[in-house]
C-alpha cells in the first residue's frame, strides 16, 4: 500500500484540495505535498489528523483485505444532521427528508 496515493485519491474523490485538507487537518500544505508524493511517511497522529476530515479513520485506510468497500463515516455536518433529524418528529422528519430530495436534485 502506498499511504500518499491512496491519500492523495480519496482526497481527490472527496474534492477536497490540498489547502482545504491543510486547514482542516492543521497540517502544512508542503507536507500533505510530500506525503502525496511519497517523499514522506506520516506519523499515525498526521495521519489521523489528515483522514479525519476526509470521513476516514486509520482502521479503514489500512483495511486492504476488506471485500466490501471502505464505508465513511460521517462528517461533523453529516452527524450534525443526524443528530437533529432525530430530534423531529415523523411529520417534520418527513418535510425535512422531502426537502433533501429536492436539494440533492438540483
Amino acid at each position: 500500500m502506498n499511504i500518499g496515493e491512496n491519500l492523495a485519491r480519496l482526497r481527490k474523490d472527496k474534492q477536497i484540495s490540498v489547502y482545504k485538507l491543510s486547514q482542516l487537518s492543521d497540517v502544512s500544505i508542503n507536507y500533505i505535498r510530500r506525503v502525496e508524493k511519497g517523499e514522506s511517511v506520516p506519523s499515525i497522529e498526521i495521519l489521523t489528523a489528515l483522514l479525519s476530515p476526509l470521513g476516514m479513520r486509520l482502521s479503514e485506510f489500512f483495511n486492504e483485505e476488506s471485500e466490501k468497500p471502505n464505508i465513511l463515516y460521517p462528517s461533523p455536518c453529516e452527524a450534525e444532521l443526524v443528530r437533529l433529524y432525530r430530534q423531529l418528529n415523523k411529520e417534520q422528519a418527513g418535510v425535512l427528508l422531502n426537502l433533501a430530495k429536492l436539494l440533492a436534485q438540483k
